[in-house]
């Protein structure tokens, strides 16, 4: 299920640009891009580095899930899902103008702190599904009686 949720994420992202919601904070950067609807400041492009990162994310696993789709442990393609996405929106998040106003006052906001119970779930499957493999092959999943 999480590999076509990555690909839907990235036009999530590109919705949120043709929107001109969740703005970056103000950069010199060439890249960066005027949102008339709010004000004529450059800004990072928040939504395209996220929509590009999980667009990314969504060719890392399906690539994983094709080479491996026979022998896939369970857990294996979930926990690089949530380490992957939740670390980028972390990253991400340092370049985003705050959603309320009290987060102005935090180190971390509030997508910041929804991300890290991701990120150690994600950390969490990964490292279980190296650890105790369990293969997800057809005649594992049939109830014997």
């Amino acid at each position: 299920m999480v590999i076509p949720v990555a690909l839907a994420g990235f036009w999530i992202r590109m919705g949120n640009l043709m929107n001109s919601e969740i703005i970056g904070r103000p950069t010199d950067l060439p890249w960066g891009m005027v949102f008339a609807r709010v004000d004529l400041i450059s800004r990072h492009p928040t939504q395209v580095y996220e929509a590009l990162a999980y667009l990314t994310i969504f060719a890392i696993l399906f690539a994983v899930y094709r080479k491996h789709k026979r022998t896939i442990v369970a857990g294996y393609i979930s926990g690089i899902f949530f380490t992957l996405v939740f670390s980028v929106r972390f990253l991400i998040e340092f370049l985003k103008v705050p959603q309320v106003a009290f987060e102005e006052q935090w180190v971390l906001d509030m997508g910041q702190w929804l991300s890290i119970p991701f990120i150690l779930l994600g950390l969490i499957l990964w490292g279980r599904a190296l650890k105790f493999p369990f293969r997800t092959t057809r005649s594992s999943l049939r109830i014997d009686r």
